[in-house]
């Protein structure tokens, strides 16, 4: 049997993280605008919900404790190119505690622009995207906008670099998200000066990757959603 009714959802260098906080955001999801989209309790896709809200109230902690008493400046938006380089878990986080992208400006800070712009080749795509178990066929798509390769996550860059313009195709799995995409156009643009955003997000999404292994451990029932070892991953490889 599948338990997650301890009082504790892990632990940070041994200070425990009480259940209450993981209860509390669970609520405050039920009471969001998405509440009918959220899968039934007591269902895999559910327990996998419970797990991902675990990483993401502990990814928080993480980043208060890497820098204690950040101000709460309000919210840096990420765009979907950058949500997905973070991954669902710490764009979560993102949202939700300003210490994350504090110590992303602090871990990573932005460089001075040098040079002129160089070119590359740019995708514009759209997708639709979700956890637990994937449709069998594609919601309505919404526009990622453009961008390159190396902005993507692997399975995300793979699946457009073979697509054919205007085919849906998926699901594509990652982080337990699945994605359907749709190759709109491509075209060689200029990058950006700060062209490496995409580079040091994902430096960064390392590097709370090396937090949490270092600091963090997290109770039975509370395990990674895309842990093969836990009961509830449907998406093994």
């Amino acid at each position: 049997m599948i338990r997650q009714d301890g009082p504790i959802i892990g632990w940070i260098d041994d200070d425990p993280i009480p259940r209450v906080r993981l209860d509390d955001r669970l609520a405050a999801l039920h009471r969001g605008s998405r509440a009918a989209a959220l899968p039934q309790p007591g269902t895999g896709d559910y327990r996998q919900l419970v797990r991902w809200t675990a990483h993401v109230l502990c990814t928080e902690e993480l980043c208060r404790r890497v820098l204690p008493g950040t101000m709460r400046n309000p919210v840096v938006e990420l765009d979907s190119v950058s949500a997905i380089q973070l991954g669902s878990i710490n764009a979560a986080a993102w949202y939700a505690e300003p210490a994350v992208a504090a110590c992303f400006r602090r871990l990573f800070p932005e460089p001075a622009a040098t040079g002129a712009a160089e070119s590359s080749r740019w995708w514009q795509l759209s997708y639709s995207t979700g956890v637990g178990q994937p449709p069998s066929a594609p919601i309505p798509l919404t526009s990622m906008g453009w961008t390159t390769l190396d902005d993507l996550p692997p399975v995300l860059a793979a699946a457009t670099r073979n697509a054919m313009p205007g085919r849906t195709t998926g699901p594509h799995i990652d982080e337990n998200r699945w994605y359907y995409l749709r190759l709109d156009q491509m075209a060689d643009r200029p990058l950006p000066q700060h062209r490496d955003q995409g580079d040091r997000l994902r430096e960064f999404a390392r590097e709370l990757d090396r937090l949490r292994r270092r600091s963090l451990v997290m109770a039975p029932g509370f395990e990674h959603p895309g842990d093969p070892a836990q009961p509830d991953n449907t998406h093994r490889h």
